[in-house]
């Protein structure tokens, strides 16, 4: 995911700062690739497609398993990159380990590792654990993904030089945001992102959220933008107001619409939407990786819209360094608007 990635990022920096002549190899799929080339912080690319995990092992074979590291860091907690992870030669592995807590037939309590227990200790020789009971209240269980990376880090007796999230535009989008923003926005905006987390959520909530942007597009100017996969509100969302998509090496107007403050940028390359995300007033989604990630690299105030049920679980992922909101569903009608403009 390129949340994770993005999320992993002070980690680049931190190492560079930390070993300036090194060279570092990010192992990565076809979709984080888009991201990750435009940081200058990475030397060299392997990229692994997820359905080719053998195919691309074999191409990949010398600077996976012949090329002995000094370090290895595998942080993204994917069964398929542990496995490739235990073959490859390195001085010190450091990785973070998976806890949950499950109860069996007889509703007994038992824990589960990931990766085991015994492959951890024989393949990795710097590690940690992160609880993933997000039910559980016990204050000691409770983790952020990030502190667990530079906890990894300091106990390699390395300096943490940078907590911000980093994220580096790429330069062949610029003209395209500018003349975007020239002919068809020219004033602040916010943006309202939807994705697929919208199908965990119901009609109301929905209906509940498209009510209260409708009113603030009355002093504001508004942008609705969408990821790269429908859901269940999808279809609804397009009908109601001009579209936007990026295609022929430009934006350009799918549908129009009688309402002009709000504005719907459908499905925009990711090196693109972060140009909106970048200068934007304020950015709200659900949740959603690339807002939370790439707002907090540019250090751009942003809201989660979640129900009270999610709070334990996403606290995980909040960048450390970061301008965040929460605001749950239960309480949307009370403070919703207030805090937008805070």
């Amino acid at each position: 995911m390129v949340g994770d990635l993005i999320l992993f990022s002070p980690c680049l920096k931190i190492l560079k700062d930390n070993f300036q002549n090194s060279h570092i190899t990010l192992v990565c799929s076809e979709y984080n690739y888009q991201v990750a080339k435009n940081y200058k912080q990475i030397d060299k690319f392997l990229i692994i497609k997820k359905r080719s995990l053998f195919k691309n092992a074999i191409k990949h074979f010398k600077s996976l398993f012949l090329t002995k590291y000094n370090y290895l860091f595998q942080f993204d907690g994917k069964n398929s990159s542990y496995l490739i992870s235990y073959f490859v030669r390195s001085r010190i592995k450091s990785t973070v380990c998976f806890v949950k807590q499950k109860k069996n037939f007889f509703n007994i309590k038992y824990k589960i590792t990931r990766p085991m227990t015994f492959l951890l200790k024989i393949f990795y020789n710097n590690f940690i654990y992160s609880y993933e009971s997000y039910d559980d209240d016990n204050i000691k269980l409770k983790v952020n993904y990030q502190k667990n990376y530079f906890n990894l880090l300091k106990s390699l007796n390395l300096k943490i030089t940078s907590e911000r999230n980093i994220f580096n535009l790429s330069t062949e989008f610029k003209v395209n945001f500018d003349n975007f923003y020239t002919n068809q926005i020219n004033e602040k905006f916010y943006i309202f992102h939807f994705d697929e987390k919208w199908n965990n959520y119901k009609q109301s909530d929905y209906n509940k959220y498209l009510e209260i942007i409708t009113k603030f597009s009355l002093k504001h100017k508004i942008i609705i933008t969408t990821g790269i996969k429908n859901f269940i509100f999808y279809s609804d969302l397009i009908q109601k107001f001009p579209i936007y998509n990026f295609s022929n090496n430009k934006i350009q107007l799918v549908k129009d619409s009688t309402n002009k403050r709000i504005i719907i940028l459908d499905k925009l390359p990711l090196n693109l939407l972060a140009y909106f995300i970048k200068n934007s007033e304020k950015n709200i989604s659900t949740h959603s990786g690339p807002i939370v990630h790439i707002s907090s690299a540019f250090n751009k105030s942003f809201i989660d819209v979640i129900p009270n049920s999610k709070n334990f679980e996403l606290d995980r992922w909040i960048p450390i360094t970061s301008d965040y909101k929460r605001i749950n569903f239960e309480n949307i009608n009370k403070n919703f608007i207030d805090n937008l403009t805070l």
